[in-house]
């Protein structure tokens, strides 16, 4: 992806440039360095060799490699949420866009039957003859030592106590069964979200686990972008980094880096948590996060107005070099065009850094290469340094 999007930079820079040149030719420019003059004719006037503006060449060590990722963002979580049972949909008090709190009833199933059960489990509990079952066993304890009683008696007087007691504790445990089912009949929000989708309505026969409405939460969103190579590996967790969204930035701290690479992409995910998001932002928005990246790569900067097309599709830059020997009669120069090629490393706005056979402190000739050719004579009308420091 990084070498078509660096081909793709390339292939403007070539077709900018072959545009310049061609406006240039349209209008009329010689492609001549001086005009010739008889040296034998009297009183011929002085012919000004091309003017041209130069740059000084500075050498640097590195270049900031600027990369725009694209992210995603999205809720952090989101639930699409229906009832643990089975059974008929009573009531879904909520329409798609509404907001709810966390545990707030969202919908109701119908439970009558479990109504009426409870009201059975409860009759039975109230039935048991376990107070009945005690008392008589404490009489028969104080009566077997006076012979009123006998042992067999006494023996089925504890039993009967233990019968009760059981038949006690289960229905007492159907009855809790029962008030879980009654509890599991209305479906609560488990956090503060926003209905985004309404899937059944009332009277619908819903079997265990159907979604009922889908829940996004209302939580600060996050963001999720790919990364790949060494942009992947300089993401440091916890750090504070600016995405941009619809022309404003927005402040970011990275939580983590996913260990997981897709295979299609070969890029790893990164999961930030936004810090002022705006209220409009929201899941399935896009937004960019600009990283830059140091490559040590010695190089030079330079206009993209000072790069001319070479042979066998390379670039070439002109320096100028001092005249060393005398200039034919009339003419007017002091310098003498030489290409030299360049490659083109880095593509950023109206400059490129490249690198090649250039020397420190030499001369470039800053705009229109289109009017010159190797070994033309020119005039240079001053130069300049380039600003090395990026921007």
């Amino acid at each position: 992806m990084t070498q078509a999007r660096n081909s793709a930079s390339f292939q403007t820079l070539r077709l900018k440039i072959l545009l310049l040149g061609l406006s240039v030719c349209l209008a009329g420019a010689a492609l001549v360095g001086g005009r010739l003059v008889n040296a034998q004719g009297a009183g011929v006037a002085a012919s000004p060799a091309l003017a041209v503006s130069t740059l000084t060449t500075q050498r640097v060590s590195s270049y900031a490699l600027r990369r725009v990722l694209a992210g995603r963002v999205e809720p952090q979580r989101s639930s699409a949420v229906g009832f643990e049972r089975a059974g008929r949909l009573e009531t879904v008090p909520l329409e798609e866009g509404e907001r709810v709190s966390a545990g707030q009833v969202v919908a109701r199933l119908d439970s009558a039957l479990l109504a009426a059960r409870r009201k059975e489990l409860q009759a039975a509990v109230a039935e048991a003859k376990l107070a009945l079952a005690r008392s008589t066993l404490r009489r028969y304890r104080g009566s077997v030592d006076r012979g009123a009683v006998t042992r067999q008696a006494l023996d089925e007087a504890r039993a009967g106590e233990r019968a009760a007691e059981a038949s006690l504790a289960l229905a007492q445990a159907r009855l809790g069964a029962v008030d879980i089912e009654l509890a599991k009949s209305a479906l609560r929000a488990p956090f503060d979200a926003v209905v985004t989708r309404r899937v059944a309505d009332e009277d619908q026969v819903l079997a265990a686990g159907n979604p009922v409405l889908e829940l996004q939460e209302r939580a600060v969103p996050e963001v999720r972008v790919g990364a790949a190579g060494r942009l992947a590996d300089g993401l440091q967790p916890d750090a504070i980094y600016r995405l941009h969204w619809r022309g404003r930035g927005i402040e970011a701290r990275l939580r983590s880096v996913l260990p997981l690479r897709a295979a299609a992409t070969r890029t790893v995910d990164a999961l930030l948590a936004t810090l002022d998001a705006p209220p409009h932002l929201g899941a399935g928005d896009l937004v960019e996060l600009e990283l830059t990246q140091w490559v040590a790569e010695p190089g030079f900067w330079l206009p993209m107005t000072a790069l001319a097309e070479g042979t066998r599709g390379l670039w070439q830059a002109y320096v100028t070099e001092p005249l060393t020997e005398t200039m034919p009669p009339g003419l007017v120069a002091d310098q003498r065009m030489v290409p030299r090629p360049i490659e083109v490393l880095y593509l950023d706005g109206d400059r490129v850094y490249a690198r090649g056979p250039l020397k420190n402190g030499e001369r470039v000739v800053r705009a229109g290469t289109q009017r010159v050719l190797p070994g033309q004579l020119v005039r240079v009308l001053g130069q300049s340094h380039l600003a090395m420091e990026a921007h």
